[in-house]
């Protein structure tokens, strides 16, 4: 065969009819990539082809490699949506699935080509998920030819890399998006086991060389399919009228392995720049959809049994604890507030529902004996005057309100204490935004302190001393006047240094008549 040969165009050589050998196979197909450009005008024509060829039969997989060029090629050719419609049919997507199953078990049979055959795999992956990313309606056809199963099979494997297990998150996230698919994939195929399963993998994974996604990537694309499971598997069981996606407590043991691996990650990855990692995010959202008091095995994957009495009971509440306490006292931009809020969700029902719990955070936001309660909330140190700030910032929306229901469960929904802890003031935004009252003991209390106490200034915010004026009251014309002459010496003193410049307060008085010289004798 001539060196010609072997540079030719794949498409010209399909074209001649002649039965290829592997080599010049995988070269053609390398010539048609780098070639691309020059086949707009036939993009249809050559994505039949390839699909014809080595999807919908066997006719050029000659070799690993030769399949795995192929497919790489056919993604470039479909990469726009008016360019894939081919692709956009039950034929070519369960081909595609079928092709990535294939060649996933051909590398774990031939150790020599499991490199290549792994990448076919990740191509024909690559190729459904972008058809379905493209162009919408294909998602249901991935449901129709059983998607979700293949995907599952391909997860399953022992040598799924990290490429292969995001891909496979992908197609599950782009695929799952009615109550009827989610509850095929939970009842079915018990998808959210394999799920738990994978992140856990990678969870436990370091960074491979030669990686395409890390770790923590792949693990946020296979959380974000078991937050989908999460949220459309309800819909499917709940009567019609409710708009809670929450999982009920008779079903939230289906999805138990995706709560311990959500709470696992929680506890395993550290802040990356004062940030949740990508996974934790996704783990935190995850555990915001579960109950925390039945059915009793989601209530032990919260709190652990502990039989020695240990700290491992409160592992999980610990650590969601820490990150928020650590999140609240770095919240200095939008970004930092917006990853309190679930958090401050997750512990408000753990408090609600676990007095325990309650009991526990509470002493860590506000620590016996450590605040000094005659400065103004907001201006005490640690996480309770954080806090007080936070809930307080005007138009404080999703963050406000989120970290004034944390408070208000923390003090056991008792109004009063909630507004005795954080001030009223700082309370009113809230309150109102919550519709909530203020408690007549409150206003009672407010009523005997307004009889009782002095006034208050409301431009300084401080009580109206009367001491002034009542030693005033009782001084003699004689010291009367010695105080108006040293005033007017002090006032004389302060302008010729220049420290202040205004009018003598007592020389305006002298001379617009206003102030009498007392006759000592008279006195």
């Amino acid at each position: 065969m001539s060196a010609n040969d072997m540079a030719a165009d794949y498409f010209a050589l399909a074209d001649s009819g002649n039965q290829l050998d592997p080599q010049t196979m995988e070269a053609g197909l390398l010539a048609a990539t780098a070639n691309t450009g020059a086949h707009a005008s036939r993009r249809h024509e050559y994505i039949s082809t390839l699909l014809a060829r080595f999807v919908h039969s066997d006719q050029d997989r000659c070799s690993a490699r030769a399949t795995c060029l192929a497919l790489a090629l056919l993604k470039t050719l479909g990469r726009q949506a008016d360019d894939s419609s081919e692709l956009c049919s039950e034929r070519a997507i369960n081909g595609l699935l079928n092709l990535a199953l294939a060649m996933k078990s051909q590398a774990e049979r031939d150790s020599q080509q499991a490199d290549s055959a792994i990448g076919a795999c990740n191509e024909a992956l690559t190729c459904v998920a972008n058809t379905m990313l493209l162009l919408p309606k294909s998602r249901p056809l991935f449901a129709d030819v059983g998607g979700a199963a293949t995907i599952d099979k391909i997860l399953r494997s022992s040598l799924a890399k990290s490429t292969t297990a995001f891909l496979c998150g992908r197609c599950l996230l782009l695929s799952i998006e009615s109550p009827a698919v989610a509850a095929y994939c939970v009842d079915s195929l018990d998808l959210p086991k394999t799920l738990a399963r994978a992140i856990r993998v990678f969870l436990d994974r370091g960074s491979e060389a030669g990686d395409r996604f890390s770790p923590q990537q792949v693990m946020n694309e296979l959380f974000k399919a078991a937050m989908s499971l999460c949220v459309y598997y309800p819909r499917g069981t709940l009567q019609e009228s409710t708009s809670d996606d929450s999982l009920p407590s008779e079903h939230a043991a289906k999805f138990l392995d995706i709560l311990s691996v959500s709470l696992d990650t929680l506890c395993t990855l550290p802040l990356s720049d004062g940030h949740l990692a990508d996974p934790t995010r996704q783990a935190i959202g995850i555990a915001l959809n579960f109950p925390t008091l039945s059915p009793g095995s989601v209530l032990r994957c919260w709190l652990p049994l502990d039989e020695s009495g240990g700290l491992a009971r409160y592992r999980y509440v610990d650590r969601m604890f820490e990150l928020f306490a650590a999140l609240v006292e770095s919240a200095t931009d939008d970004s930092h507030k917006a990853e309190v809020v679930p958090l401050a969700l997750v512990l408000v029902r753990l408090v609600t529902e676990h007095a325990d719990v309650r009991r526990r955070i509470f002493y860590c936001v506000y620590p016996r004996d450590s605040d000094d309660y005659s400065i103004l909330p907001e201006d005490r140190k640690g996480l309770s005057g954080a806090l007080v700030r936070l809930m307080r910032i005007p138009q404080g929306g999703m963050v406000s309100g989120a970290i004034g229901d944390f408070l208000l469960a923390l003090l056991g929904q008792d109004v009063s204490k909630f507004i005795l802890a954080v001030g009223y003031g700082n309370a009113a935004g809230y309150m109102l935004a919550r519709g909530i009252a203020i408690p007549e003991s409150v206003l009672k209390q407010v009523r005997e302190a307004v009889d009782s106490e002095p006034m208050v200034d409301p431009v300084t915010g401080r009580y109206l001393n009367n001491d002034a004026d009542k030693e005033l009251a009782n001084m003699t014309d004689e010291e009367k006047e010695r105080e108006a002459e040293r005033l007017f010496v002090l006032f004389e003193r302060l302008n010729k240094t220049g420290f202040i410049k205004v009018e003598n307060p007592v020389r305006a008085a002298m001379e617009s008549g206003r102030f009498q010289e007392i006759d000592e004798e008279s006195s």
